[in-house]
């Protein structure tokens, strides 16, 4: 937790003369209470853009610390100033907490307001700079060009979104920090718009480096990891997205002094990441220059030491050669030789031989001088030094020690005699430069949660780069810390332990070990490697269960507890992400990196060497650190952590749960479709003197579902969600050498995507077509029961007063039951109020509303029309033996068909309404702030012309049964098998549509539910023609049509249906006339 004094200065100049945003969105200018006095910038201008549904005030954390750490800075550098070191002025943008993920368009109108902003605060520095003079030596400081931009979620996409709007002034943002920020691919694309900003913007920074307009622009992105469920850290990773030389990819796991992953919001006000941050801000700026930044090669370099902890890449650097470039064994205390090859330093030894050097000859106090031979040590061998801070401290404290980074001095022997002191040892040494140390992360004092953490320092560095010195030479301080130890050795390189565990072998446990005491380097090495040959899949977590050697007997063991307790690192050769355990004996190793969708234009940002293979997958890597002295050797056992792996392919792959419960959906009414075409019942009737009659009727969405399981078509798509990926992965082999790069990219981003992960990513889909199976069988359930239960509570409610059945039973038959139970023909009413609510509608969503608001009051209607149409069928349900009559059974039977129907349209529509929520809820927002531009999208009528239609036509009778007669040879049966064949193919196109670009882009889901009901609709309305063609033509060649007699005739003499096709239920007839068949 951080804390702040803040205050926020809004920029009222900044107005309509400004930008055409001054009444949605707002401009302020943070000071600290305490630091600032003035309410004038003049400083560094930084600007925070805060994300989806963020505030202005996110800011305080972060420019609180800023504001701490440039005290320290010139409190500790009295000549910082006349660096150009002056201080950042935060500024912070209000922009309405708009949800910016969901919506594109608002991404453009927020990277509008930035570039105007952008240009309205350089414009306030030409008066305020020259009235603060903040050199004692008289440096001028350069009128700002540039800002820096911090951006949080979302706002680091509208950030990088400015660069591409026409009123970007070209070098006006030199440098972007993005926090949490889903650089490669929207989290949620749900809307059209967002994809597109998406793809556009990505481009431009691709092209953008390689045509130079990106040059000087750094790009640095901070993930929050695991513990971030609001966004895929994955999509964080920008090593394809920009250059290395001008971006820096990295998780809060890896950062030196957090260690820790944070959740979406955490990662802003994290105290720890907080400062980190802002030292990183602080030591990059340089106000002597228009771009208030320090060189791009410079700034980049700070970064990388600053935030990675990479030591193996030279991402912490090298230290400076040390002060003391030449040395002899005069100018230390003493000088200790260590002709074992390990030196062990603790407080007592180090007092101990500092008395007794001083005692044996008078020499000045000064340091220490320990030294290691090299003479003898192999090609390979490498010099490690851990060693605990408080070692150096002047005296123990509960605080995080200073770093101190060690000095080691290359020394060639005068006279050197074994474990000599003093005199007895002649050196001649010389300052050698050495990697800064790395931390490693142990716990606090007491397990404390408020006391700091405290870190081990490591070196390690090659024997070959001082070949030409006998001894290695570490200086110690003339005063050691009362706390802490050293342990130095020249190993004989590290342990590297190389595994190739399959997945199916992780199925159980696979143990991993050191070799025997006997042959193991741990005696002598602190640190262990195991490379483990896996493929690149974030979807799986290993679980690993660490178990130390001890053997009481062995010479190796020279402590009785060890100093420290085993520490474990996660990394990988993409210099993305690292992760600590301390002192725990299971850690989950799972990485983050590279989406599974690849950019279509597939441009290399990675122009050297080093770089590219730092971007190159070489598997997971596992370093563990122990006490040599203390422990012999170690077993990792290694197994898939199934409940973990699952959670994360859910939270990867969210999005594909919408395109296979669509697809679901589709195979729900298209069973239901060819189940009422073929007229074969299905389920018995409820009626108990009707049941087992084999009458046609449309099937429940529940039952269908129940079919489709048992039938095999859950096995048919279980089986391509297996053999999709391996059959994309095989081609995308196979073309590799013949297809563009772009086309290859575009054949590897179908379905779930494919980035040579193996044949296992079949797993993934496999499991989210049961999981999607599951959703829409419990959708299927929920609505079946609000309908069941509300039309069953207002019925009983019609049925007990006269007045309110009269008006609830609006509800005819379109053709009207004779007294034998047969449906006569009759022309059907044009209903007045749906015109006028056509009318109504079609003036609203051109005019003011969204098309998106427009399906949901469809939606909702067609939820009450389902609702109606079962409390009209439970109203005519037969209640006793006296009212079981043709005519009532006929109508209730009528009425259940036309409710299933319309309950299954309402499952079928259920997928598109995610996709009109963000448009829903921008649209209201900015009713809230009076703004009322829309995306011109927002008002087509043909995106909800199809869900109207047909709601429209669905309200007043079923769809028509396609029925086909082969000895037939009219045109209304040609027709309808033509229409039927059509529909087919129109949900399984759809079907297959939906099953490979969907799952990247499920925003095309709402226009493919909107194609299928606009075709359902059309289907409906050429009933008619169809039955006016059909009763002319059989009039002309068979003048007298026997009806063909039903099954119910047995049960019921004289009842009989007619050869025209079952019809269905109209709105027309008088309450009277209902009211009267129903008794």
């Amino acid at each position: 937790m951080s804390y702040s004094r803040p205050r926020f200065v809004e920029q009222t100049e900044f107005d309509d003369r400004w930008t055409r945003f001054s009444t949605k969105y707002k401009l302020y200018l943070y000071r600290e209470g305490g630091y600032d006095a003035s309410d004038e910038a003049f400083r560094i201008p930084i600007l925070f853009v805060p994300g989806n549904a963020g505030s202005h005030k996110q800011v305080r954390s972060i420019a609180s610390a800023s504001a701490t750490a440039f005290m320290e800075l010139a409190s500790n550098n009295p000549g910082a100033f006349d660096r150009g070191q002056i201080g950042y002025d935060y500024f912070t943008v209000g922009l309405n907490e708009e949800l910016t993920a969901l919506h594109g368009y608002s991404i453009l109108e927020q990277a509008d307001f930035i570039n105007d902003a952008i240009r309205y605060i350089l414009s306030l520095y030409p008066g305020t700079r020259a009235k603060h003079q903040l050199s004692s030596k008289g440096t001028t400081f350069a009128l700002p060009t540039s800002v820096v931009v911090v951006g949080h979620s979302m706002g680091g996409v509208v950030a990088r979104t400015a660069f591409t709007l026409p009123n970007h002034i070209v070098g006006s943002i030199q440098a972007i920090f993005t926090l949490s920020t889903p650089h490669n691919n929207p989290t949620a694309s749900l809307e059209y718009y967002v994809d597109k900003v998406y793809s556009s913007v990505n481009s431009f920074w691709r092209h953008g480096f390689h045509n130079g307009t990106l040059d000087d622009v750094s790009l640095v992105s901070i993930a929050g990891g695991n513990l971030d469920s609001m966004i895929n850290s994955d999509y964080t990773y920008i090593g394809e997205l920009a250059p290395g030389r001008n971006s820096l990819s990295i998780l809060s796991t890896g950062v030196d002094d957090v260690w820790l992953s944070l959740d979406h919001q955490s990662i802003l006000w994290c105290a720890q990441m907080a400062k980190k941050f802002s030292k990183m801000l602080v030591r990059i700026m340089d106000a002597r220059r228009p771009s208030q930044l320090l060189p791009l090669d410079q700034r980049m370099s700070i970064m990388r030491r600053q935030l990675s902890s990479d030591w193996e890449n030279g991402a912490n650097g090298v230290a400076e050669a040390p002060a003391v470039k030449q040395s002899s064994s005069d100018d230390y205390s003493y000088v200790y030789v260590h002709r074992g090859g390990i030196a062990r330093m603790v407080p007592e030894d180090l007092h101990r031989l500092l008395a007794q050097g001083q005692a044996s000859k008078a020499r000045r106090s000064g340091s220490a001088l320990h030294l290691l031979p090299v003479n003898g040590a192999s090609g390979d061998s490498v010099v490690q030094l851990t060693y605990d801070p408080r070692l150096f401290a002047k005296a123990h404290s509960s605080g995080l020690a200073a770093d101190y980074p060690v000095v080691l001095l290359g020394c060639n022997g005068i006279k050197a005699e074994p474990n000599g002191t003093d005199a007895e040892v002649r050196v001649a040494c010389q300052g050698i430069p050495a990697p800064l140390p790395t931390k490693l992360p142990i716990r606090r004092v007491d397990d404390d949660p408020e006391q700091p953490l405290f870190a081990l320092h490591y070196v390690e560095m090659p024997v070959s780069s001082i070949r030409q010195f006998e001894y290695v030479g570490v200086q110690m301080p003339a005063k050691p810390g009362v706390a802490g130890f050293l342990h130095a050795t020249i190993a004989k390189g590290v342990e590297n332990l190389e595994a190739s565990p399959s997945y199916l072998r992780l199925l159980r446990p696979v143990d991993i070990r050191t070799p025997p005491t006997s042959k193991s380097q741990m005696g002598s090495s602190a640190r262990t490697r195991i490379r483990l040959d896996v493929p690149e899949s974030p979807f799986f977590v290993f679980r690993g269960t660490l178990t130390m050697r001890r053997s009481t007997t062995s010479s190796r063991v020279m402590t009785a507890a060890p100093r420290f307790e085993p520490i474990i690192r996660q990394s990988d050769g993409r210099r993305f992400e690292s992760r600590f355990w301390y002192g725990q004996s299971t850690a989950d190793f799972a990485i983050h990196g590279r989406g599974a969708y690849v950019p279509s234009d597939v441009i290399s940002n990675a122009e050297d060497s080093e770089l590219k293979s730092a971007g190159q997958w070489d598997g997971l890597v596992v370093d563990v650190w122990a006490d040599p002295d203390y422990y012999t050797g170690f077993e990792l056992a290694l197994q898939i952590n199934w409940y973990s792996s699952l959670n994360r392919t859910i939270k990867r792959y969210d999005m594909a749960l919408l395109a296979m419960s669509f697809v679901w959906a589709c195979l729900v009414m298209l069973y239901q479709l060819r189940t009422w075409n073929a007229g074969v019942s299905l389920e018995a009737r409820p009626n108990s003197r009707c049941r087992g009659v084999a009458t046609p009727a449309f099937p429940s969405c529940l039952t269908s579902i129940e079919r489709l399981i048992r039938n095999g078509t859950l096995a048919v798509l279980l089986g391509a969600a297996v053999l999709t990926p391996i059959l994309q992965e095989v081609v995308a082999h196979l073309m590799q050498n013949v297809w563009s790069p772009a086309r290859l990219a575009s054949w590897n981003n179908l379905f779930m995507g494919d980035r040579g992960s193996g044949w296992v990513l079949g797993l993934v889909p496999a499991l989210l077509v049961i999981v999607s199976l599951g959703f829409v069988a419990l959708e299927a359930i929920v609505l079946t029961a609000i309908c069941s239960v509300a039309s069953w509570a207002v019925a009983e409610v019609s049925g007990r007063f006269e007045s309110t059945r009269k008006h609830w039973s609006r509800h005819d038959v379109l053709e009207a039951v004779s007294e034998d139970g047969r449906l006569k023909p009759r022309f059907v009413k044009i209903p007045v109020r749906p015109l006028i609510a056509t009318v109504a509608f079609v003036v609203f969503v051109c005019t003011f509303v969204p098309y998106q608001f427009a399906f949901l009051v469809i939606y909702m209607a067609q939820l009450f029309t389902a609702i109606r149409t079962m409390g009209h069928a439970y109203l005519a349900a037969p209640q006793s033996a006296t009212t079981l009559t043709p005519q009532r059974v006929l109508v209730s039977e009528v009425l259940r068909d036309r409710a299933r129907y319309q309950l299954g349209l309402l499952l079928f529509w259920t997928s598109s309404l995610p996709y009109c929520a963000p448009e829903l809820l921008v649209w209201v927002r900015n009713l809230s702030v009076l703004w009322f531009e829309d995306a011109p999208s927002d008002h087509n009528l043909a995106n909800m012309a199809g869900y109207f239609a047909l709601r429209l036509l669905a309200s007043y009778h079923i769809v028509p049964r396609l029925t086909f007669n082969a000895t037939e040879r009219l045109a209304p049966s040609r027709t309808a098998w033509w229409l039927r064949i059509m529909t087919y193919a129109f949900f399984a196109l759809a079907v297959a549509y939906a099953w490979m670009y969907s799952i990247r882009r499920p925003y095309i889901l709402y226009s493919l539910a909107n194609a299928i009901s606009a075709w359902l609709a059309l289907v409906q309305f050429a009933e008619f023609p169809l039955r006016l063609v059909s009763s002319v033509q059989r009039r002309v060649l068979s003048p007298a049509v026997t009806p063909v007699a039903s099954p119910m005739a047995a049960e019921f003499p004289g009842f009989a249906r007619s050869s025209t096709p079952l019809a269905t239920l109209s709105a027309s007839r008088s309450d009277e006339r209902l009211d009267r068949k129903l008794r």
